[in-house]
């Protein structure tokens, strides 16, 4: 069971805007906060001014009073550095499998103010539910889609010189980062047949305009026509990099002989000496 908290932050003082050093003095600033001696059931998540507090517990209850009590802290923190966190863009998302206690109103409060309760919390452009299903985010990525689709059958109805290659470019370079952004975190949620059908739907649509199709056509036959893959391979494929890029082994650091540049020369080396002998 875990309770995710939103914090939004505001200030009154800044640095100007696109200057060199102002994101590094933040970046210094925050860490104390990031660093604090928080209780072991809570993680801290920060992206710019947006704060993410994670706290799990057996019970609401357990969880609800660590993300209190941690929230206190963060309260002394704020104060001690003449900030001020905004309560009223702040909120609650409780995460929870079991059916007892679901419905239950949390009670956790920022600058002595309780906090609101939401069934969906957007973050970084993906939308959390309560039961980490996504739904809500394939409906709004799929939705997002539309009006690309729409501009470009627009501009295709008009212009008919734009070219099948053209279009593919379109697509890889609009809509494709758009249906497939985060899909590390929400990949699973395709497994389910109605979402991977508003995926595949969306695609479909955009496959007709590349192909120049008739509506008629069926999803398969489209990616054929436009040749293009279908998005849950193209996603499969993304998830699949994201893992091994960020493997604990991927990135370790290599002993300098065995650099590929390093390695090179020695081999040469030895190739040398061998002659020699």
């Amino acid at each position: 069971m875990w309770e995710y908290v939103k914090i939004r932050e505001t200030r009154e003082h800044g640095v100007p805007q696109d200057s060199c050093s102002g994101p590094r003095f933040w970046n210094i600033l925050y860490n104390s906060l990031l660093n604090m001696d928080f209780t072991h059931r809570t993680r801290v998540i920060a992206f710019a001014d947006d704060l993410l507090v994670l706290t799990r517990g057996k019970c609401t209850i357990d969880a609800e009073n660590d993300a209190n009590q941690d929230l206190q802290k963060i309260e002394n923190w704020v104060r001690e550095n003449k900030m001020h966190f905004n309560e009223n863009r702040s909120q609650i998302l409780l995460v929870t499998k079991k059916t007892s206690g679901y419905n239950r109103t949390l009670n956790i409060y920022l600058n002595n103010k309780r906090l609101e309760q939401i069934s969906e919390l957007k973050y970084l452009g993906i939308y959390f539910d309560s039961r980490f299903n996504f739904e809500r985010h394939v409906d709004y990525i799929t939705g997002k889609c539309t009006p690309v689709i729409k501009m470009l059958a627009n501009s295709s109805k008009l212009k008919w010189d734009i070219g099948h290659q053209a279009l593919k470019v379109i697509y890889s370079g609009a809509s494709e980062p758009i249906l497939t952004y985060g899909a590390s975190i929400w990949e699973k949620a395709l497994t389910k047949q109605s979402n991977l059908r508003k995926y595949q739907r969306a695609q479909r649509m955009m496959n007709i305009k590349i192909a120049y199709s008739f509506r008629t056509l069926s999803y398969e036959a489209s990616c054929v026509l436009a040749g293009v893959r279908p998005t849950r391979l193209v996603i499969e494929e993304k998830v699949r990099t994201y893992k091994a890029t960020h493997n604990i082994k991927y990135d370790a650091p290599l002993e300098v002989r065995y650099w590929p540049t390093l390695r090179k020369y020695h081999l040469l080396g030895s190739l040398q000496r061998y002659r020699t002998m």
